[in-house]
């Protein structure tokens, strides 16, 4: 396995390797080896992650990690640089909660934050994948367009990242309510059906039904079609 360094890119060391098992996984070991604001990018990657240690099933998809190494809203910032970036390309998404992104009503990019402590914090690892083609055996969609150069798409992604990180949570809250699919929708929590109303500045989901209202932190849910 040989990592390359390929530069900076708007404050970021964007890092590129062949083949891996998985970026967060190694960043999670190494991170002492990177600088803050790194990006590892894997041409191939073979054991991905999602939430839950769901496996990432990649096939020729963009695949890359951020490294940050100061507390950041990341579960909020990083989906909306998703979406912002796929803009620049005439392509429109949206963000299922907590930090899904969706194109036609289907997955199409799985983020997955994973932050580091001993003793203090020491450093958070972000996680993207975005569907190069589509995925039917899972319900996801693709870009399906090879004008889409991997590396670009990633340095857009960064660049809006960057720009994200000088808002402050009340315009990040903003920005991410106004591209999300989930609100006033119903949904299924804990097998209880559910209207999301609002999302908090925490990122937390607000949910109502005509007993109770929920504040659901992280936890999966089922959006009722």
């Amino acid at each position: 396995m040989k990592i390359e360094d390929l530069g900076m890119y708007d404050g970021f060391n964007l890092f590129m390797v062949d083949e891996i098992t998985s970026t967060n996984d190694y960043l999670k070991l190494n991170y002492d080896s990177f600088p803050d604001n790194s990006i590892l990018w894997a041409l191939k990657q073979t054991n991905g992650r999602g939430r839950y240690d769901r496996t990432w099933i990649s096939r020729d998809d963009i695949t890359f990690s951020f490294l940050f190494k100061r507390p950041y809203n990341n579960a909020i910032i990083s989906p909306i640089s998703i979406v912002d970036a796929l803009a620049e390309y005439d392509i429109k998404c949206e963000i299922k909660w907590p930090n899904d992104v969706y194109l036609k009503g289907k997955k199409l990019s799985g983020i997955l934050i994973e932050d580091i402590y001993l003793n203090k914090y020491q450093a958070s690892i972000v996680g993207i994948g975005v569907n190069h083609y589509d995925k039917p055996e899972v319900g996801g969609i693709g870009l399906n367009d090879s004008d889409i150069d991997s590396e670009d798409l990633i340095l857009r992604i960064a660049r809006h990242y960057k720009e994200l990180l000088m808002l402050d949570n009340d315009s990040l809250i903003k920005k991410y309510k106004e591209n999300n699919l989930i609100l006033n929708h119903k949904l299924i929590y804990k097998e209880k059906e559910y209207v999301a109303v609002d999302i908090n500045i925490d990122g937390t989901l607000k949910c109502k039904n005509s007993t109770e209202e929920v504040n659901i932190k992280c936890d999966e849910i089922f959006i009722k079609k």
